[in-house]
């Protein structure tokens, strides 16, 4: 009898592993993700914040 296990079992078994990992470690990264997307006035707000910060510092900069 042969032992060994085929590719495609391997290649299951790592993605089943992979999967269950990356469930446990992004599961709150999600969360954080849904404040901060372009959806959510947080993130529009943060997006407009930055711009007029670069458009300050630019003005800063170059209008002598």
């Amino acid at each position: 009898m042969d032992d060994k296990k085929s590719l495609k079992q391997l290649h299951d078994e790592h993605r089943e592993e992979n999967r269950e990992w990356y469930e446990r470690s992004m599961k709150n990264w999600r969360a954080w993700g849904s404040w901060f997307s372009w959806g959510s006035p947080v993130g529009l707000g943060l997006f407009f914040v930055e711009v007029a910060g670069a458009i300050w510092l630019l003005a800063k900069a170059f209008g002598r």
